[in-house]
């Protein structure tokens, strides 16, 4: 695991968070977290979501952990489940009776793996792709009204990508009591490469752009600074982040 923040070209501070365990137990973990609002505390939520979800997963007591099972798999979403439910009631609280943080929210995306297995959970806009031979696959469904409006048939992907309207979330952290985080499965294969990004990749590079630089084949951390590098050069609208994965050895 690799990831990394940058701050991009038009934004005086960075509200994205990032944070890769790929020794944690019970879990190897990654957490990717873009905040939003007032200054500052956008930069507030999202270091808690990071913070608090990597910290809830890592406290679970769970045995059959490292076998993929149905039970261990059902074990992991609820830990993900409970992680994202804590870490939306501490934002909420903390907006509520922080001075400064009124109104404060982020997405949220996570990777925890099993063996042969990842389990995604994500709130918002921030994605997830994976990459095996040659394509590239996006894994997650933005949580935003335009993504309902695709759903819907009523505009395509290519006027979404020119709508103004394009983060009007439908769902994040720290913005309602109640949250309905989507879960994703991903069966691993030897060679996959997992992307977490926020919507500052996304929005300066679309899926095509991302599949170029993917087949480029290039070491991990050459691919993730050149992905990062690539948004700055498209305009570096916003603050860019983004964990990658490599699974190197056959998975069991």
């Amino acid at each position: 695991m690799v990831a990394r923040t940058d701050i991009g070209l038009r934004r005086d501070n960075n509200e994205d968070a990032v944070s890769i365990l790929p020794h944690a137990q019970p879990w190897p973990l990654a957490v990717l977290a873009d905040g939003m609002g007032g200054y500052n505390a956008g930069e507030v939520a999202s270091a808690m979501a990071t913070s608090l979800v990597t910290s809830a997963m890592q406290s679970v007591n769970a045995k059959t952990a490292r076998c993929n099972t149905p039970h261990a798999r059902r074990q992991l979403r609820q830990a993900l489940d409970d992680a994202l439910h804590l870490a939306n009631t501490a934002i909420l609280t903390a907006a509520r009776d922080t001075p400064g943080c009124k109104g404060m929210g982020t997405t949220v995306v996570a990777a925890a793996l099993l063996p042969g297995l990842m389990v995604l959970a994500h709130l918002g806009d921030s994605r997830a792709y994976g990459w095996r031979r040659g394509r590239l696959h996006r894994i997650t469904r933005d949580h935003t009204w335009l993504q309902e409006e695709i759903d819907a048939g009523r505009m395509q992907d290519t006027q979404a990508r020119h709508s103004s309207l394009g983060h009007l979330l439908t769902q994040a952290l720290g913005v309602s009591e109640e949250i309905s985080p989507d879960f994703n499965e991903w069966p691993l294969q030897a060679g996959d490469r997992i992307l977490l990004c926020s919507d500052g990749l996304t929005d300066m590079l679309d899926d095509s752009a991302l599949a170029a630089l993917f087949a480029e084949a290039t070491p991990l951390p050459v691919l993730l600074t050149t992905l990062l590098a690539a948004a700055n050069a498209a305009g570096g609208h916003d603050n860019i982040s983004a964990a990658l994965i490599e699974i190197q050895a056959p998975v069991r």
